[in-house]
């Protein structure tokens, strides 16, 4: 029997065991397909980058849009401040009254409710110390009745008197706690009117300044405005400055600068694709419990990179267009490639396009190949599958 119970017990750690086993090869199964997801993800991600552009802006809208409403400092209403904030406490002090509304019982004791008072009700408040009081008092107006004379009156009207002045003690210990606790919250909120108004006054102060963090912007934003309706170059300059819509292409490690000119804008858009196009690719085995990762072909590399470079170009000329009124753009897109004559890597220009407003509105982003969208605009690209890029002659050179 013994033996049996030790075979059951076996039985259970094994099937605890397995059961474990099977939970973290789950787990394990979970994150490699996670992995995988991830990284299959961000390949997709970086050819249609031209996908993520802003929204149309509206320059007249913004023209048209009132300017923050004026705040005023604590100075211009302190006693707006003051009055409000102390009616604030008063109203505070009246709900912890009426939350604190004691019983008619201790109507006889409210003068002892003070707190150097409080080792008595607290004494008188213990079952079995009031119930010790209250019997020695019984047992002394008994002793009493056994005695003559005054002193024998004298002691029962004096237990008597000891008897009820303790029972009320008893009855009136919890009124008497909460008599104090009252009479605490209330000297508390007495105590905090000078910081409350400091607080409202400084908050006050805060809003105010935010206000005019907001004017100022407003400000900034509508001289924008007004200078890129008159197309002014500068402005344009400051638009771009000041919303950023290129901002979020850092994450993949390409830099960007601007030259404008009358009626169109050369950009020059420098990619960095080592750390930016994965040179590896990963896959699920053996049912998800192993991640295989291989070296990605060239070709593979190329072609993503290709996609990555004329995306990355339509997305710029897009947002471009979105925010300024501009019909043109040229694109002048710059790859680091190897001199083989020196042995070094150098900025060399691999795509130079010039967009037009009119021609990419008829593309429809979401299904277009971003390198065969190129056929759409005239390009200058020497790229092969095999090689990938190869330096080429700008269109328009900002230089």
């Amino acid at each position: 029997l013994n033996q049996r119970k030790h075979n059951n017990s076996n039985e259970e750690v094994c099937v605890e065991n397995n059961d474990s086993k099977v939970i973290d090869k789950e787990q394990i199964v979970i994150s490699n397909k996670l992995e995988v997801n991830k990284h299959n993800n961000y390949i997709a991600v970086i050819q249609s980058v031209h996908k993520d552009h802003i929204e149309q802006m509206n320059w007249d809208e913004l023209l048209n849009s009132n300017e923050p409403e004026y705040i005023s400092t604590s100075d211009e209403i302190k006693t707006y401040i003051i009055n409000k904030t102390n009616e604030s406490v008063d109203k505070e002090i009246e709900i912890a009254k009426q939350n604190s509304t004691l019983s008619l019982k201790s109507i006889f004791m409210r003068k002892f409710f003070v707190r150097k008072y409080s080792w008595l009700f607290k004494f008188m408040s213990n079952d079995t110390y009031s119930s010790i009081i209250l019997l020695g008092f019984i047992i002394c107006l008994l002793y009493s009745l056994s005695l003559d004379g005054n002193l024998k009156y004298l002691i029962i009207i004096f237990s008597v008197f000891l008897c009820v002045f303790s029972f009320l003690l008893k009855i009136s210990a919890e009124d008497f706690h909460n008599a104090i606790n009252l009479k605490e919250a209330i000297k508390k909120l007495e105590l905090s009117r000078e910081s409350k108004i400091k607080e409202n006054l400084d908050e006050q102060d805060k809003l105010h300044n935010s206000y005019l963090l907001q004017k100022e912007e407003f400000t900034k934003v509508i001289e924008i405005a007004k200078g890129v309706k008159d197309k002014n170059v500068n402005s344009f300059r400051y638009a771009l400055n000041y919303f950023k819509p290129f901002e979020d292409l850092n994450e993949y490690g390409s830099d960007i600068s601007f030259n404008f000119f009358k009626g169109f804008i050369i950009v020059d858009f420098f990619v960095h694709n080592q750390g930016v196009i994965p040179n590896t690719i990963k896959k699920t085995q053996r049912n998800g419990s192993v991640i295989k990762e291989e070296k990605i072909a060239v070709s593979r590399f190329n072609e993503i990179y290709q996609d990555y470079v004329c995306s990355c170009a339509l997305r710029i000329a897009k947002d471009i267009f979105q925010l300024l009124p501009l019909n043109i753009v040229y694109i002048n897109s710059k790859g680091s490639l190897l001199n083989k004559m020196n042995g070094n890597f150098e900025d060399k220009t691999i795509l130079s396009v010039k967009i037009n407003r009119q021609k990419l509105d008829e593309l429809n982003f979401d299904l277009l190949d971003p390198s065969d969208s190129m056929l759409n605009f005239e390009f200058n690209m020497n790229f092969t599958k095999s090689q990938g890029f190869f330096p080429i002659k700008e269109l328009y050179s900002s230089d």
